[in-house]
């Protein structure tokens, strides 16, 4: 998994893959399959980053309103106005492991876990909102973001936008902080830190979907992202201000 990248691409309404743009969703299955590759830190704070496959795995169903992907979850959409979406998903939690950088030595591994939550988006084109909240086993954390998406050609949209990401002290802590236990791990390299509750990150993003036919698209995204908060203070955090680039081509049918 240290590998493979299954963070939603950035500033897209639900996290929603293009799969379908420049289309109408029909009430059968519609899948879109693909791949591409993501810049970005080693983990959120670090100083180094690295290339990671990033997998395209779509699929909706019910004029779109179940989804399913590694990027976006397991969910539903409850509403029937294609410009309104809310309803409930499951996601996968980010994991990390001590041994994709020297730093984190002695923290351990944060290990798979669903989180289960909801989300409410609105278009009011070219404007939008997107909004979720998640909570699992790491705790709970929420996502508000907003900009404007609009078609620079027939073929080609642009997504400009800003989103911050609050976590409560549980989460915060899971990610940013330093026990006890750990500190000694680490032979004190790493002082004993309480995470608290708060924003966790700003961002800037832009998003571009470019569909070369009905079935061929690219999406290409870049954020650039700052902790802040607890987040930003902690001695795991090697850098509090982050780049991250992704791009996917995909196949619709």
């Amino acid at each position: 998994m240290d590998n493979i990248d299954i963070e939603p691409i950035p500033d897209l309404p639900i996290k929603v893959v293009p799969s379908f743009e420049g289309g109408q969703p029909v009430s059968g299955w519609q899948v879109a399959l693909g791949g591409g590759i993501s810049y970005g830190p080693v983990y959120e704070g670090a100083a180094d980053s690295r290339v990671r496959f990033m997998p395209l795995i779509e699929a909706t169903y019910d004029y779109g309103k179940f989804f399913i992907s590694p990027l976006r979850g397991i969910g539903y959409n409850f509403s029937d106005n294609r410009d309104t979406q809310y309803g409930i998903r499951l996601t996968p939690g980010l994991t990390r492991r001590e041994s994709i950088d020297p730093r984190l030595n002695g923290t351990g591994n944060i290990n798979f876990t669903p989180e289960a939550g909801i989300f409410f988006n609105k278009i009011f084109s070219p404007l939008y909102i997107s909004s979720g909240i998640n909570t699992g086993n790491n705790g709970t954390h929420a996502e508000l973001g907003t900009g404007v998406s609009f078609h620079v050609t027939d073929i080609d949209r642009l997504r400009l936008g800003i989103n911050l990401d609050w976590g409560d002290t549980k989460y915060i802590q899971t990610y940013f902080g330093v026990t006890d236990a750990q500190s000694a791990a680490s032979n004190n390299v790493l002082a004993p830190y309480n995470a608290s509750a708060g924003i966790k990150d700003y961002a800037v993003t832009a998003n571009w979907t470019h569909n070369f036919n009905k079935e061929w698209f690219g999406n290409g995204g870049i954020s650039y992202k700052w902790l802040t908060g607890s987040a930003e203070q902690s001695p795991l955090t090697q850098q509090d201000s982050m780049i991250r680039v992704t791009y996917l081509l995909g196949y619709r049918f």
